[in-house]
């Protein structure tokens, strides 16, 4: 009887003070897409060893699971789209302080989706970047 009423005072005063409630926050999923039409096949590299080659006309999706209110961009801290069976392309990097100046578009603009970002938002928690013909054209020689 006293091991119950133990039992029974210790679930209480758990539940009373708050100890099993539930503090997480909601979450949503956002979702980035980048939209290859360029006219060439491009590879896409993020920085957890995702690779995906992308033909022209189609595209390179990823999704982030966050709180309400994320400003962060793209899935991943890195993203190199190199152009096939060439050593060029773009390095673009989401830390300011690594920055190598290979991206095609200043790093943080791709690694936000706060002011200033190059992604538009076509849906809810839905943004694209489009990737067009003159990114062949200025792309860099990428360090091995």
């Amino acid at each position: 009887m006293l091991k119950r009423l133990f039992l029974l005072s210790f679930f209480l005063t758990i539940i009373c003070c708050g100890i099993i409630e539930d503090t997480s926050e909601p979450t949503l999923t956002y979702t980035y897409i980048i939209k290859n039409l360029t006219g060439s096949e491009l590879l896409i590299i993020s920085d957890f060893g995702r690779e995906q080659l992308t033909p022209n006309n189609s595209e390179f999706i990823c999704e982030t699971i966050s709180s309400e209110g994320y400003l962060g961009g793209l899935c991943s801290g890195e993203l190199e789209i190199r152009i096939p069976n060439t050593n060029t392309g773009y390095r673009c990097i989401g830390r300011p302080k690594l920055s190598e100046n290979l991206c095609f578009v200043e790093d943080h603009l791709l690694f936000t989706i706060s002011e200033g970002t190059i992604f538009t938002e076509i849906k809810t928690r839905t943004y694209e970047y489009v990737l067009t013909s003159d990114l062949l054209d200025n792309a860099f020689v990428l360090p091995e």
